[in-house]
């Protein structure tokens, strides 16, 4: 059966035409091409010929895609080489659409991919400057970010960042990172809807996302998850690299607090961590309308399996992000305390663990000589503070 013989139904007209195509060797479906081309001049010409994108003519030359039937029959009648289309006839193999489909597919996310970036451990030990971004946009996704399932059917991921709609600042450097350290730009801010004081961005790559995964973003909900920084910034020596960490915490969780006039300013960074706490009787008088929640003195009133519950919830639903960078910047000379803030109840009946680091008026006057702290608003805050000392 030769190529003519088995036409079918035509979709697109470029090189992902849902059709039957015929695979070839890589050296013949060159020649075929070239051949063909001769007759117009070059490549171009001919896919105007042939009324399809010249990147697909391009792709059949190089063997990168194979040829839908109609385009291979009309090639060989345009190179009029009848011992050609007899070699074609005899080494050609059909592959059916379910087979074309796919390798489209997959040829299709490949050139997705060569449009990216994607760091390499090797290269994030080699280049300061690629490392301590990567660092950072790892912390931005963990701080104030996610990676969700954007493709159930192909497993598909992709990530976006939240951040408040005066947050501007911290959103252009993020977008900033993305494009020096993937080559992507998330594009400018979008509003996530619903009446929410809040902009939003996204990164719709499954590569990316991919690369994030492998260096601790965890899909899903974060805080039901044990998140750590990857080893390759817990255990660098580079001190702007810690600081590149450590920054999109300090802008996306971090507060200054507020305090009379004349006592120590403070900063604190606050994160949850879902319990599996769901039995505990605890009295209404014991839990804050206003946010359901539990604080330290409330919590010693209270056990769990014959233990009291902050001591429980400190064994089994500690904040180890929040570990990792205390030792951080203890690292930077920095000592916060780490400790549980309250525990609050959710709407599915579990209870959520907030822990905070706290750090004294000498370690705040630190993070501030740092620059731990780029976004405006906090930024005036901790100047603020300062000068009031």
């Amino acid at each position: 059966m030769t190529p003519l013989d088995t036409m079918t139904t035509r979709g697109p007209r470029g090189a992902y035409r849902k059709e039957d195509r015929i695979a070839l060797p890589p050296e013949l479906q060159k020649e075929l091409v070239e051949k063909a081309a001769a007759k117009y001049g070059n490549c171009q010409e001919l896919a105007k010929h042939l009324n399809i994108p010249k990147s697909s003519v391009h792709y059949y030359r190089i063997g990168r895609l194979t040829m839908p039937i109609s385009i291979l029959n009309q090639l060989l009648e345009i190179a009029g080489d009848k011992t050609l289309g007899e070699r074609i006839a005899d080494r050609g193999v059909t592959k059916d659409r379910t087979w074309a489909n796919e390798q489209a597919i997959s040829v299709f996310r490949e050139m997705c991919r060569d449009k990216l970036r994607l760091p390499t451990r090797d290269e994030l030990e080699k280049d300061d400057g690629l490392r301590r971004k990567a660092a950072a946009i790892i912390s931005y996704v963990l701080a104030e970010g996610s990676v969700w399932l954007q493709k159930e059917k192909w497993g598909e991921c992709a990530v976006n960042i939240t951040l408040a709609a005066h947050e501007t600042d911290l959103y252009d450097h993020f977008r900033s990172l993305c494009r020096d350290v993937f080559l992507y730009d998330i594009g400018p801010p979008q509003k996530p809807g619903n009446g929410a004081v809040a902009i939003r961005g996204f990164i719709y790559s499954r590569f990316v996302a991919e690369w994030l995964m492998e260096n601790g973003v965890l899909p899903g909900d974060k805080s039901a998850r044990e998140l750590h920084l990857p080893t390759w910034v817990m255990n660098c020596d580079d001190k702007e690299t810690l600081i590149a960490a450590l920054q999109p915490w300090c802008d996306g969780e971090g507060s200054v607090a507020s305090t009379p006039i004349g006592t120590p300013v403070g900063f604190s960074i606050a994160q949850s961590r879902h319990t599996d706490l769901d039995l505990i009787q605890v009295s209404s008088k014991l839990i804050h309308a206003a946010d359901q929640g539990i604080g330290n003195r409330q919590m010693a009133q209270i056990t769990v399996f014959g233990v009291q519950v902050h001591e429980y919830v400190s064994a089994v639903c500690r904040s180890e992000i929040l570990a990792d960078l205390r030792t951080l910047f203890n690292r930077l000379g920095m000592n916060p305390t780490m400790k549980i803030n309250r525990l609050r109840l959710k709407e599915d009946g579990f209870w959520s663990c907030v822990w905070s680091l706290r750090f004294g008026s000498k370690d705040t006057m630190e993070i501030r000589k740092h620059e731990l702290v780029i976004q405006e608003k906090k930024r005036r805050a901790l100047e603020t503070r300062r000068h009031a000392l």
